[in-house]
Formats: C-alpha cells, sequence, structure tokens
C-alpha cells in the first residue's frame, strides 16, 4: 500500500488509496531468428509535429521495418501539437537508421532519438504529488521549484486547467511522480508541503510509493 499525506482538512492525515496509473505499454516482441541476428540496446525515440490521422501507425510501421520493438511509448496533444516519446530495442548498429526511417515516416514532424540506459536503479524513495486550486501565474514554476529545493526529481508531470463545474474560476491540477536515489525524510517533507500549501493557498497531497511500486515508477 502506499503511504498518503492529505492536507484537505488543514492537518497532514495518512490514508491509502489506490492510483491508476498513465502509462502505456506496449511489448511488441521480435522474431527469436532477429534478436539473434545482432546485439540490442534501447533509444528513446522522440516525434513533435502537427496532428494528423495514422501518425502513430506510421511510426510504429517504420520502426517495425527496420526490427525495432517498441517496449513502452506515451502520446498526447497539445492543441494542434502531437507529442510521442517510444523506448524501442532495436539492434545496436541500427538506430541511425530507424531514426531516419522515422523521420522520413513523418517528414513535417521534429523526431530526436536518444541512446537509454538498459538498467535503471531503483530510487530509494518515490512518491505521487496531486495539488489542485483556482489557477493562477506561476503555479507550476514554485512547486517544482520547492520539489527541486528538496532534493527530488519529477519523473512524470501533467498538469491542467478547466472551468470550474458552475462556471466562474479556471482550475488548475498538477499530478506528477517525485523520485530520489536517497532516503528522504517524509515527515519533514510532509510538513513542507503543508507549509507550501498555506503559502499558495492551495490543496496538496503526497502518497508515498513502498518499494515494488518505487521499482516501477523509474521504469
Amino acid at each position: 500500500p502506499e503511504r498518503c499525506f492529505s492536507t484537505a482538512f488543514g492537518h497532514l492525515a495518512p490514508i491509502t488509496t489506490t492510483r491508476n496509473k498513465m502509462l502505456a505499454t506496449r511489448a511488441l516482441r521480435p522474431l527469436a531468428s532477429l534478436t539473434a541476428r545482432r546485439p540490442l540496446s534501447q533509444l528513446v525515440v522522440s516525434v513533435v509535429g502537427p496532428d494528423r490521422g495514422g501518425l502513430v501507425s506510421s511510426v510504429t510501421r517504420a520502426i517495425a521495418q527496420h526490427d525495432g520493438n517498441v517496449v513502452e511509448s506515451s502520446s498526447f496533444s497539445i492543441g494542434p501539437v502531437f507529442s510521442m516519446a517510444m523506448l524501442v530495442e532495436a539492434g545496436a548498429d541500427q538506430h541511425a537508421a530507424l531514426t531516419n526511417a522515422v523521420q522520413s515516416a513523418v517528414p513535417g514532424h521534429s523526431v530526436s532519438a536518444h541512446e537509454a540506459e538498459e538498467c535503471v536503479e531503483a530510487p530509494a524513495f518515490a512518491a505521487a504529488l496531486d495539488v489542485s486550486c483556482a489557477d493562477g501565474v506561476g503555479l507550476i514554476a514554485r512547486v517544482t521549484e520547492f520539489v527541486a529545493n528538496e532534493g527530488l526529481s519529477l519523473s512524470k508531470l501533467e498538469t491542467k486547467t478547466e472551468g470550474a463545474p458552475h462556471g466562474g474560476t479556471q482550475l488548475f491540477s498538477l499530478s506528477g511522480v517525485m523520485l530520489s536515489k536517497d532516503r528522504v525524510n517524509e515527515a519533514k517533507l510532509a510538513r513542507g508541503f503543508k507549509d507550501l500549501e498555506l503559502e499558495m493557498g492551495v490543496n496538496i497531497d503526497m502518497c508515498v510509493y513502498d518499494d515494488a511500486e518505487a521499482v516501477k515508477m523509474a521504469a
């Protein structure tokens, strides 16, 4: 179970929750003959550009044609812009050709690729962070500044604004996952978030993952 701290009632209260994981994983395993042909390594491929139908199909087809295996992927659209990131397993000698093939498949988009570490060290601390309040200038900057000053990194971050149910005020929400390679004083961090909540006039919840979930968050 997760160890969660909620400030919704004006004090730090541990709660238990089950969180949905917003990460789409797709494993398309190549034939054994292909994996044996050359040593494999991992590549992070990103595609950004105008949204249109068939983008995912075009990109993944190009990867498959170069014996690439999409191990994990995430995509979304913000306004008219589409963004997609994929962890691809491919032959170590195929990285350049695979990247060029993806670029040729979507010529109007920006394509970048970076070699990935195959072994990711499990974090000593992982926690979900949720912030909600009326929208305002500088909210993301202040919250992420606090997280950075506490020695934590944000491995996942999603923010959005939407109208209140009965109109009027715009509501802001932030959801993310905080990681640290070192142990963290959870009580001290929770008090810091409480002070930040009072300073900014926001609601902040922190849920600490157990060791097994922490490993998944770093994957």
